[in-house]
């Protein structure tokens, strides 16, 4: 490369740095004006949607097997968002998107052959 035209490059390299520089004088950071409006997951309109988690107290599950089963069975119902259940500690935490009595939850495990001891 011809120094020429090194000394050149540095030349246009060292004015495009400073009239960035000046450049970013002129950028006002807390002005809003040209900021896009954020979109929100709930509108002003919309319901807000409460879910409910409650603990059940299951006695008959001996395996892996036997949380699947139960845990099918409370996913089954329609206002049923999620289960988690464990064999070992004999707990399902159920969570809820809608109302459901505890009679409901009950009679879906109960269902399955294991009994509910209780419902928090």
């Amino acid at each position: 490369l011809n120094p020429m035209f090194g000394a050149a490059a540095m030349s246009l390299s060292s004015f495009c740095v400073v009239s960035n520089a000046l450049r970013l004088n002129l950028f006002n950071l807390r002005d809003a004006r040209k900021d896009k409006p954020l979109k929100s997951k709930h509108s002003k309109h919309s319901e807000e949607v409460t879910t409910m988690e409650k603990t059940m107290k299951i006695e008959g599950m001996m395996c892996g097997h036997c949380e699947a089963r139960v845990k099918k069975a409370l996913e089954t119902l329609p206002e049923v968002s999620a289960a988690n259940v464990s064999h070992e500690s004999g707990t399902a935490v159920v969570t809820l998107s809608g109302a459901l009595t505890d009679e409901a939850l009950k009679k879906a495990v109960e269902d399955q052959d294991y009994k509910v001891l209780g419902i928090q």
